[in-house]
């Protein structure tokens, strides 16, 4: 059996942390709905091309809420979705990261497919709520086969840009303290976003971080390095056992959409399986949202796959970005940018 699965894992109020796509405190129930929007809108993508494969949503929240006058329960029921309720039971404590807590969320995941499942060449994708696809996920499984029952990414940055605490030139040195020999290469950063694995691997995966997990506590009350999310944590798990990323580029992709910051886009990006899109998720997926979800009886099911296919282009502007959207992007940035910093003046003590 092939499953494709997502994720949604609550901030409870006093342990909230900072999710800059969003803007918004993250145990409110406006910043949960962007991913509620987005969660749908996938399995709706997603059930077009795969009809064959069981889909399953993970998350901490036992009520499902009603979205935009509609039952995300009865949404999720439409579109075939098995919903799997599972504590956070890997939780950093309060300050370890200030970013995306929740995304240590995974391995709670990771245990439930280990202990609720038995066929080992089960093979199981998980992957963030922000992407949609374009095609049919049979190239990605097969792709996985060919790997063993594994299938990853990495990201194309430097060795020398920090992300989220660590370069991949300091994730060497940690590899190096927490295996205890000399590594000649520089790393590997695994993209978080994506995973693909047999049965057999993820309980592998999983039992590794059973044993590493003690140890990034100790590290933190300590002050050592230490991974500071899932994505670190997976690269090094997968480097420890010998599971390699994909070179190919024509399956997935982070795609990059706002030109204020950072685009990244490319005219062959219309051929790839899966988009990750994280910086839309309140600009153009909203609107397709708007559109399959909201508006369309059947989640767009009824639409052509190449109507389909132009609409999703048009939303999201990819490849091409109107002047129109390009605008509207700067300004929308821009007034967040000026809210941001007003309000942090405005917390700030008199005397400061």
């Amino acid at each position: 059996m092939q499953y494709i699965a997502t994720w949604l894992c609550a901030d409870e109020k006093g342990e909230e942390s900072v999710f800059p796509q969003t803007g918004k405190v993250s145990s409110g129930q406006s910043h949960q709905n962007i991913y509620w929007r987005c969660l749908v809108l996938f399995y709706a993508t997603s059930k077009r091309f795969n009809k064959n494969e069981k889909h399953l949503l993970f998350t901490n929240i036992n009520h499902l809420p009603v979205l935009d006058g509609k039952s995300v329960a009865r949404m999720l029921a439409d579109l075939d979705v098995e919903v799997i309720f599972t504590d956070f039971k890997y939780k950093t404590p309060k300050g370890y990261f200030g970013m995306f807590q929740n995304q240590f969320y995974e391995f709670s995941i990771l245990e439930y497919i280990a202990t609720h499942y038995t066929d080992d060449d089960s093979l199981f994708m998980i992957v963030d709520s922000d992407c949609i696809f374009l095609r049919p996920a049979h190239d990605l499984f097969a792709e996985a086969i060919k790997k063993d029952g594994f299938l990853s990414f990495e990201d194309d940055c430097t060795e020398d840009l920090v992300i989220h605490g660590l370069s991949r030139k300091m994730m060497r040195d940690l590899y190096e303290d927490l295996l205890g020999y000399e590594i000649n290469e520089v790393p590997g950063y695994h993209l978080g976003e994506f995973f693909l694995a047999s049965l057999k691997n993820v309980r592998t995966i999983f039992n590794s971080f059973l044993m590493l997990w003690p140890e990034l506590l100790r590290r933190y009350e300590v002050g050592s390095p230490k991974f500071n999310e899932e994505a670190q944590t997976l690269s090094f798990i997968y480097y420890k056992n010998g599971f390699q990323a994909s070179p190919k580029r024509t399956l997935m992709k982070r795609i990059w959409t706002n030109p204020v910051f950072y685009r990244n886009v490319d005219p062959a990006d219309v051929s790839l399986v899966l988009w990750h899109l994280p910086s839309e998720k309140t600009y153009g997926l909203a609107d397709l949202y708007r559109v399959l979800i909201k508006r369309s009886p059947d989640y767009g099911l009824s639409l052509s796959n190449r109507q389909y296919r132009e609409l999703v282009q048009k939303s999201l502007c990819i490849p091409y970005l109107p002047l129109v959207k390009r605008l509207m992007y700067f300004l929308v940035s821009y007034y967040r940018a000026l809210i941001k910093r007003l309000s942090v003046k405005m917390l700030k003590p008199a005397y400061q």
